[in-house]
């Protein structure tokens, strides 16, 4: 598939959204009694998604994108109970109701009561012009579609993969408040990993430091001696104690600043200040790759769903040089 079929598609179900969200009026019900498919299927079908590219997600997570709100606040403000006319259609037309082969719920369990998704949010008021099965009822399926992609090939060629977090915060380090940024790029990349079967984590090494240049760098040198990718996490803004990609440049000896690029690019069609970001990306003297995300986590989360799928083919071309 090509990437403007993809970005077209992406629009046109970014519209549905949108105009789902707009109106309120309409059950869920209402839609499955019609057509066969709800809000709630549009959540299902995302959490496919993410579950076959090996993007982490929970069923709250996917629920949330599509309402624009926890689904259990808006079933407070806009659900209605259902007449016995409605469950009777309900009933009759169960075996036409929409099908969510595939997704595995057990994978999408949440802890957390329900969090942002790191993926791009819907644009609110962008409107198209022109009770669905629990959740708890599916049974869990395969996560990956039939066949290895090529950059699954190739990575699976290149053996295990050692990966490094490193999260700068002044705040976190001085235990203001605890570290939520490295334990969710962590999660995000060996889910991603497990998920996809893209590559193999052998060993992560995390670590926590200061906002401060030389910490930064001699952490970064540490990590990046002992790992094959280090993604490292905060201080990539315009604040002055924002300095990780000073520390970054003086560790890398090769840049590869397409993919910060193309991060930006696609993290600020809704969320301009995204382009303020200064995130570098490069090929340390070890040999091991260092990218820079964000330190929120919900951000570091939506800037992997860009890196995460050209991780493989770069780890695999490294490999193959070192």
């Amino acid at each position: 598939m090509t990437s403007l079929q993809t970005q077209i598609e992406a629009y046109a179900f970014r519209a549905l959204l949108a105009h789902l969200r707009s109106r309120t009026d309409v059950q869920n019900i209402d839609l499955m009694n019609l057509s066969g498919f709800c809000r709630n299927c549009c959540a299902k079908w995302t959490l496919l998604g993410a579950q076959k590219v090996g993007f982490p997600m929970t069923y709250d997570e996917a629920t949330e994108y599509v309402y624009g709100e926890p689904y259990s606040e808006w079933k407070k403000k806009h659900q209605a109970k259902a007449t016995e006319e409605q469950m009777a259609a309900f009933n009759a037309n169960q075996h036409l109701h929409a099908k969510h082969d595939g997704l595995d719920m057990d994978k999408a369990k949440s802890s957390n009561g329900g969090a942002a998704s790191g993926m791009a949010p819907i644009v609110s008021g962008e409107l198209s012009e022109v009770c669905c099965t629990p959740a708890d009822a599916l049974i869990g399926g395969g996560v990956v579609g039939g066949g290895q992609s090529c950059e699954r090939v190739a990575a699976s060629a290149a053996g295990g993969v050692r990966v490094g977090v490193l999260t700068t915060s002044d705040r976190a380090f001085a235990g203001v408040y605890a570290d939520e940024s490295g334990p969710t790029v962590v999660r995000a990349i060996t889910e991603y990993a497990s998920a996809s079967g893209a590559f193999t984590i052998t060993n992560v090494h995390t670590a926590l430091v200061p906002d401060d240049e030389a910490a930064v760098e001699a952490a970064l040198r540490d990590l990046s001696s002992k790992c094959d990718l280090v993604l490292t996490t905060g201080g990539t803004g315009c604040a002055p104690r924002d300095i990780t990609p000073e520390a970054t440049s003086r560790v890398i000896s090769r840049h590869i600043p397409g993919l910060p690029e193309a991060i930006r690019a696609a993290t600020s069609i809704v969320e301009p200040r995204a382009a303020l970001s200064r995130a570098l990306a490069g090929v340390a003297d070890s040999g091991a790759f260092i990218l820079n995300l964000p330190g929120a986590p919900s951000a570091a989360k939506q800037c992997l769903a860009v890196a995460l799928p050209l991780l493989p083919r770069l780890l695999q071309t490294l490999a193959e040089s070192s």
